[in-house]
């Protein structure tokens, strides 16, 4: 009986101090009460959006003659750091299914080494770019293979954040085949964006993108514009009271929205074997954005203008919306004019994103495809191969299976090179140059 208890699990909670398990506690029992009242006054609101959205049902399609390719790619998120620098490692690859029979893949790999006097943030944007550009070869080496549908991880344009700051970076890394061939590549910060950017139009028109992690809080905007009067009226009696504006104007904009992203509300309410298009409540495509931005911020913008002594006008607090997300995306992504031109365009016009449901216990997804995509040939496909776990196109969860890189792979690697490093140079030399630059890093992953 010692034995069985001894290996009994001991909770992570119960690794804690005692006063520690005890206050924590407390934060859950109080965090508990909080959400009940959240949730009572969701229900309500939830309901009174229902009724505004338009739930697609997809129809019956053969899809057991599709073609089609997924691509996804995969990069460790913290880098081997030695005394002669850091080394990232990344990789991508692309399956082609004929319905549910997997009939051909392909694999790229690549490296990036980093001297440790380069910044830290600019070489991991560098590696994520990296990723995303050879995540595009990838598949373009699937639409050679004749699919009739390209599936790809990540929104079509989702790597414009993190454009900045590396236009004007020299960026030398290795890339790898199969077939054994190994090619090194120098190419500035700015050909790097400019190439992927290129690669991402070159695909558009025959894929899906499947953002698996959207931050959109575009119905909240809706809920705002619905009942725009109603928060203006509640805002003018506070202050009529004499109540300190900041004090009060949260839960007034908490009366109405819901203060959940899109993706959590359309899996609480839409029902399976159904889509959603942001284009059937908005006027176009890509105006999610801006009412997702005049969600986010609503609260100063209302501080601001009672501040300013300027009237609440909802026309006016849209127009700041629109204008803000341009401005933002134009100034910060560090991005060339004539790009941006180009592709803000695309974005807001000509790229639709939506979600669909294909189980009840899994979450909606969210996807993207280019305006012209026949939705009625692909959303079959989607939903009906489709992993019960977690909503997502089931080959895209295999392929990402697939090229996920452990952590502790890196540091393999990186004792791979040591040990062929060994083999013809100084060997104490060696050790000290691949000794860990913070030995505790060894032991922290």
């Amino acid at each position: 009986m010692r034995g069985v208890a001894a290996r009994e699990e001991v909770s992570e909670w119960q690794k804690l101090p005692a006063p520690l398990q005890h206050q924590f506690y407390d934060h859950a029992v109080r965090e508990a009460d909080k959400c009940v009242g959240f949730l009572r006054n969701l229900r309500q609101k939830l309901e009174g959006l229902r009724g505004d959205l338009s739930f697609m049902e997809v129809g019956e399609a053969d899809w057991g003659d599709l073609r089609v390719a997924v691509v996804d790619g995969s990069c460790p998120p913290a880098p081997d750091v030695r005394h002669g620098g850091s080394y990232a490692l990344f990789c991508t690859s692309y399956k082609v299914f004929e319905g549910v029979k997997l009939v051909d893949e392909g694999y790229r790999s690549g490296m990036l080494f980093v001297e440790n006097i380069a910044s830290g943030l600019s070489s991991r944007i560098i590696l994520r770019l990296l990723m995303t550009r050879l995540e595009r070869k990838s598949a373009l080496d699937a639409l050679e293979k004749g699919v009739d549908w390209l599936i790809v991880d990540g929104s079509f344009f989702g790597f414009r954040y993190r454009c900045r700051g590396v236009e004007g970076e020299d960026i030398v890394w290795r890339e790898g085949a199969e077939g054994g061939k190994i090619e090194e590549y120098r190419v500035s910060g700015m050909e790097l964006i400019k190439e992927i950017f290129q690669d991402t139009e070159k695909i558009l028109k025959k894929s899906v993108a499947v953002v698996k992690r959207p931050g959109t809080a575009a119905l909240d905007g809706h809920l705002i514009e619905k009942r725009w009067d109603e928060l203006r009226d509640a805002i003018k009696k506070a202050i009529e009271r004499g109540n300190r504006l900041r004090d009060v104007l949260g839960d007034i904009l908490r009366s109405v929205t819901t203060s959940l992203i899109d993706k959590a509300i359309l899996s609480i309410i839409m029902p399976r074997n159904r889509y959603f298009m942001y284009d059937h409540l908005f006027d176009s495509p890509g105006d999610f954005y801006f009412y997702s931005f005049m969600a986010r911020m609503c609260q100063k913008w209302i501080e601001r203008r009672v501040g300013e002594g300027k009237p609440l006008d909802y026309s006016a607090l849209f127009a700041d919306s629109v204008k803000m997300v341009k401005e933002d995306r134009e100034r910060k992504r560090n991005i060339p004019k004539s790009i941006f031109k180009k592709y803000y365009n695309m974005l807001i016009n000509d790229i639709r994103r939506g979600y669909f449901r294909a189980n009840d216990e899994a979450p909606a997804c969210c996807f993207e495809t280019h305006k012209d995509a026949p939705l009625e040939e692909v959303l079959p496909y989607l939903i009906a191969f489709n992993n019960p776990d977690t909503g997502h196109p089931f080959p895209l969860d295999l392929v990402d299976e697939d090229v996920r890189l452990p952590i502790k792979f890196v540091r393999e690697f990186v004792q791979e090179v040591e040990a062929q490093v060994l083999r013809r140079a100084d060997a104490d030399l060696v050790r000290d140059l691949f000794q860990y630059l913070n030995p505790q890093k060894k032991w922290g992953y």
